[in-house]
């Protein structure tokens, strides 16, 4: 195990005194590439690497060895190209850590090579800040199986005598929390300080075969390209790799290198020959929804229970057109079932906006999933889309269209199941059902007296609304005197329909009625659902004609007349009795 280390450190003693080309120009610190170079030595890097402007750095035919946190950056117009070479961190990341299952075909366990009858002590200490508290280990001991409760951060095993071969020790967190070693240490129990052929001074636990278990920790250094980066038949160990443009990898060994991180707009090809090992998550490559993978069947990830790749999403968001609207998604990964609601702005974004996972191609080793590929086919519910239009004894149901599949734009406005109300026309009408006004021709309505207003509203939604409008004269802008005094009316999706009402104004002149359509308040914008206003033809009021004018005079001769003859009658009648009398 400590064959790489040991040739990493001869490399760097034999490597100290060589020197960068000289038209290789540093500044700050840094080494900065923009034209054509190639490096065919071996090398330690020990700067920072930038090829910029078209520049293109070629690593060819030598072993690199890089130092901790040392970044190669290379920009959208440039290439990285690594060509039958070794880059190798001189700290590559170096713990473990389990995947939390308990079972036991998928237990996490680390191999201590011990193929001597001495018993042996073997000593674990876990990544800070957890520890091995009520964490069990299981191994063989002699013919028998063997558990054992751990506590503390530092925790050593005495167990007699070893395998055939070696002893794997298996371990399960509590409640299956997955557990962790940083380094681990292997002795003779009772014996000199590491004086056998298989001890082992305190060293990263990666370095041990494991099974069910992910390295763990930063990596040694970093390549981050936005532009071209390419290898072929080389080995790359300890270093990440994120990237903004395209990568191309063929017959290379990828050792503590995974997950290669893919922006939204990235391409990756993985290419025969391509080997992951030592990932340190759960899966070798981790895209964007729109990252092209292109994984050839001759690449082989690191297997297990580490999958080939992820694809994932965040700052997700839905928009509402109004607000505290309460949603259901079923079929995400993380979640049966997730609820929430919009906030007063009416959006609402989905786990908070957290990155979620919504593709994963699984293990080549999986057996646990029928398909190669999972991806997510959510659903959104809508559970309580109410508002003015739609109240629960309307007999209108929730807005919103009831379900949607759920697609992975970055945001989704929900449009179906919604009302859309606008006016079509609003005129005010003489007896004979006709218009009352033309061009300057104004109708006159006395003061006092009533005019008939349609207002005719047309529903391009597609949903029904329960709504109202409101009025005021024109000419003052108060609230008019309408009857009823909110006209309304039940309106389907791509309905029209008439609201009549009558007008009266106490106010001499020529006006208008100019009346709005009432959406609800719930709305984030008042407008979301149509409305506006719209005005009548212009009615001349004028003032109720007087009876003190000579017309008032004829109905009054009327009724003397006739009261005068009703009297002479009577006095007649009266007249003839008393004479017969």
């Amino acid at each position: 195990m400590w064959s790489r280390f040991s040739s990493i450190v001869c490399m760097v003693m034999i490597t100290a005194l060589t020197i960068l080309p000289i038209n290789v120009i540093s500044q700050s610190g840094e080494i900065i590439i923009e034209s054509d170079l190639t490096w065919t030595e071996d090398t330690t890097i020990s700067q920072n690497i930038r090829v910029l402007n078209g520049g293109t750095l070629t690593l060819s035919n030598a072993e690199f060895v890089v130092e901790q946190d040392v970044n190669i950056f290379v920009d959208g117009t440039s290439n990285l190209i690594v060509n039958n070479s070794e880059i190798d961190s001189l700290e590559p990341p170096g713990g473990l850590v389990g995947f939390g299952y308990c079972d036991e075909a998928n237990r996490s366990g680390v191999w201590i090579d011990w193929p001597i009858s001495d018993s042996v002590s073997i000593t674990l200490v876990s990544i800070s800040p957890s520890s091995f508290d009520f964490v069990t280990a299981y191994f063989n001991e002699g013919q028998e199986n063997v558990s054992e409760e751990m506590a503390g951060d530092r925790y050593t095993l005495e167990i007699q005598g070893g395998g055939s071969d070696g002893i794997w020790i298996d371990l399960v967190g509590p409640n299956c929390y997955p557990p962790s070693i940083s380094t681990i240490s292997v002795k003779r129990t009772n014996g000199g300080d590491f004086d056998c052929q298989y001890c082992s001074m305190p060293t990263n636990a990666a370095d041990y075969v494991h099974r069910n278990m992910m390295v763990h920790g930063s990596h040694g250094f970093t390549i981050t390209s936005e532009g071209s980066f390419i290898a072929n038949n080389s080995l790359i160990f300890g270093g990440g790799v994120s990237s903004t443009g395209m990568i191309s990898i063929s017959n290379s060994v990828l050792d503590r290198v995974g997950p290669i991180i893919l922006n939204n707009d990235s391409d990756i090809y993985l290419g025969d020959g391509v080997f992951f090992s030592n990932s340190t998550d759960d899966h070798d490559v981790r895209g964007g929804v729109a990252s092209n993978i292109n994984w050839s069947g001759g690449a082989t990830g690191t297997g297990g229970l580490t999958d080939m790749w992820e694809k994932r999403l965040s700052g997700q968001s839905l928009t509402f057109d109004a607000s505290f609207v309460t949603y259901e998604i079923v079929g995400m990964h993380k979640y049966p079932k997730y609820t929430n609601f919009s906030n007063e702005e009416g959006v609402s974004f989905i786990d908070g906006g957290r990155e979620r996972v919504v593709e994963i191609a699984w293990s080549e080793d999986n057996t646990w999933e029928e398909e190669r590929i999972w991806r997510e086919e959510a659903i959104l519910f809508i559970t309580d889309f109410r508002t003015a239009w739609n109240p629960e004894d309307s007999g209108i149901g929730d807005y919103g269209g009831g379900q949607l599949e759920m697609n992975w734009d970055q945001n989704i406005r929900i449009t179906n199941g919604i009302p859309r109300v606008e006016w079509l026309s609003i005129v005010a009408l003489d007896v004979d059902g006709e218009q009352l006004s033309n061009a300057d021709d104004y109708g006159t309505v006395s003061l006092g007296d009533s005019v008939d207003v349609e207002a005719v509203l047309y529903n391009t939604g597609t949903a029904a609304a329960s709504m109202a409008i409101n009025c005021q004269e024109g000419n003052t802008g108060v609230t008019a005197q309408i009857s009823p005094s909110f006209p309304n009316t039940v309106i389907g999706p791509g309905e029209q329909k008439t609201i009549a009402f009558k007008w009266r104004s106490s106010v001499i002149g020529i006006d208008t009625l100019n009346c709005s359509i009432l959406t609800p308040i719930q709305l984030v914008d008042e407008f979301a659902f149509g409305g506006g206003d719209a005005s009548t033809n212009p009615v001349n009021w004028v003032e109720q004609v007087s009876s003190s004018d000579g017309s008032g005079m004829v109905p009054l001769l009327i009724a003397l007349l006739i009261s005068a003859s009703i009297g002479g009658y009577v006095l007649f009648s009266s007249y003839n009795k008393d004479e017969q009398d």
